[in-house]
């Protein structure tokens, strides 16, 4: 099936977007730190596509490329930074905040005109174009129906950096967020060339050493709320020393809590700094995580999102039980 069989989605200012890249020269594009593929995947996906239509990219993430996503097609071209300023255009993909870029943000503000491309509808909003869709499984999808609105062409490269976004954020099409149009979208990739195997096997079944060591840590500090609800857990700094796991090896461990029969509701916290805590939030249906990340000033999707707090272990988990307590009874 031809990518172009697949109809963009109509989507508030996609012709400003359009006009946008049409008229710049010089892009600078930029993720959140600690990517995963989502973020990852759509840098690349949109950037190589910029790339053959001419244009002078810059790939940004500020906390590089993870050694799990290192399989991405051209990953090596991803900048931890630039001291470049002479962009006409900037564009942040899958980040619902503009403060979750880290300092790639001095390029990208940069820039006299900035767009914003993402599935998360929450955060702090940014950006002169806004390219959202909160029905989009992933942020890939939308950069999908941007190429194919802008008419370019969509290589075996582009594709399998695509692809591994939309497996990514719907965790291999498990999670409610996956759609017709999701199934639509990898079709048309797989067609192209994408193959789901290699990417589903370099993304969930290629874990180091010290990720299942932080894995069993988490699943060691787990507590359960008394009616079965709300499980939760928390790896502290010395968590990540005994283990020598860092933050990048806590990926996929918010869902292995969720997993525990009869959980509406999974929180995983992890100490970044001394009292400085990470906090992932999973919940089922009708349960509102992103009401609960927002109370902290985080934000995400109803059923994935986060937020950071600081105090000790005993008050953070305190405060994030009575919000989520609260929501209970909304």
């Amino acid at each position: 099936m031809s990518p172009f069989m697949v109809v963009p989605v109509p989507r508030e200012q996609m012709t400003d977007a359009i006009a946008a890249i049409a008229g710049a020269k010089r892009i600078v594009i930029a993720c959140h730190v600690s990517p995963d593929g989502d973020a990852l995947g759509s840098l690349l996906g949109l950037g190589l596509g910029l790339r053959t239509a001419g244009k002078d990219v810059v790939l940004l993430s500020a906390d590089g490329v993870p050694e799990t996503l290192a399989f991405l097609p051209e990953s090596n071209t991803v900048q931890i930074s630039t001291d470049r300023r002479d962009f006409d255009l900037a564009i942040v993909v899958d980040s619902g905040d503009l403060t979750r870029i880290g300092h790639a943000r001095e390029a990208v503000e940069s820039a006299p005109l900035l767009m914003d491309v993402d599935h998360h509808v929450t955060g702090a909003p940014f950006g002169t174009i806004r390219l959202i869709d909160g029905e989009a499984a992933a942020t890939a999808e939308i950069v999908f129906d941007l190429l194919i609105s802008l008419g370019l062409e969509i290589t075996v490269p582009i594709a399998e950096n695509l692809l591994c976004g939309i497996l990514t954020d719907t965790g291999s099409f498990r999670f409610r967020n996956t759609t017709p149009r999701t199934f639509q979208v990898a079709s048309a990739l797989t067609a192209i060339g994408a193959s789901p195997n290699p990417i589903a096997e370099a993304v969930f079944e290629n874990r180091s050493f010290m990720a299942q060591k932080i894995l069993g840590r988490a699943l060691e500090n787990m507590k359960i709320s008394d009616d079965g609800a709300v499980v939760w857990s928390a790896v502290t700094q010395s968590d990540f020393a005994e283990t020598g796991a860092t933050d990048a090896d806590t990926d996929g461990v918010s869902s292995q809590l969720q997993a525990v029969r009869g959980a509406k509701v999974a929180l995983f916290l992890r100490e970044a700094n001394p009292g400085s805590y990470r906090v992932s939030l999973r919940s089922k249906e009708p349960f509102d995580s992103s009401a609960v990340a927002a109370r902290f000033g985080g934000g995400g999707h109803k059923l994935a999102s986060g937020c950071r707090l600081t105090g000790s272990l005993a008050d953070v988990e305190t405060q994030l039980l009575a919000a989520v307590a609260t929501q209970f009874a909304a």
